[in-house]
């Protein structure tokens, strides 16, 4: 994004956040934004956190631990047992993902209950490591994670998290997400022109 702030970027006149804060479902009742920068503006939408600095890395501007250590200092002020975690930059991101994971992450923890409580989005070409649904427990398993790798696929490989797949067997668009945009990740500037044409 050119050094910009992704979330606070503008598109069709709306900050990033905006769009995907409005496709939460109604059950969310707490907002809980991990954010390094510009915190006062992200004041206006939730709570917000920052991750701890990578000290490896000091002199960067960006030195912080990233994703992963964002969403462990996230969940410490999580008042509810059970997290919807989704990056800033999905436009169109679907406001049922929350249903279609509870339900398929009950089914198949009533099947293995010492499973990972943790459901992911899959695109059907890749997983999307920022689309969680993950009870707040989950927590110590990230703090372990945090130890050797931060990155956040690691840590779903090792839990063994439960994909949830957009495409069925078949290869036919399923019925939870019928928008072929619903996980198009906005990680440029020219992305997000494309995505307004």
């Amino acid at each position: 994004m050119g050094g910009l702030d992704k979330g606070l970027v503008r598109y069709q006149q709306r900050p990033l956040i905006e769009w995907v804060l409005d496709a939460l479902p109604p059950q969310v009742v707490q907002r809980v934004i991990s954010c390094n920068r510009n915190q006062e503006i992200y004041a206006h939408y939730g709570q917000t956190v920052a991750d701890q600095p990578n000290a490896a890395d000091a002199k960067s501007p960006f030195c912080y631990a990233g994703a992963l250590a964002g969403i462990l200092a996230g969940l410490a002020l999580c008042l509810e047992e059970w997290v919807i975690v989704t990056p800033c930059d999905l436009v169109y991101y679907p406001q049922d993902f929350a249903a279609v994971a509870w339900t398929a992450l009950s089914q198949h923890l009533a099947q293995h209950p010492s499973a990972a409580k943790i459901a992911v989005a899959h695109d059907g070409e890749r997983r999307q490591n920022l689309c969680l649904l993950l009870h707040r427990d989950e927590a110590a398993s990230i703090a372990i994670a945090m130890t050797g790798s931060h990155a956040v696929h690691a840590w779903l490989d090792a839990r063994g998290a439960l994909s949830i797949a957009w495409l069925d067997a078949r290869g036919a668009l399923s019925i939870a997400w019928p928008d072929l945009r619903a996980f198009t990740n906005v990680n440029d500037l020219t992305t997000l022109e494309q995505l307004g044409a």
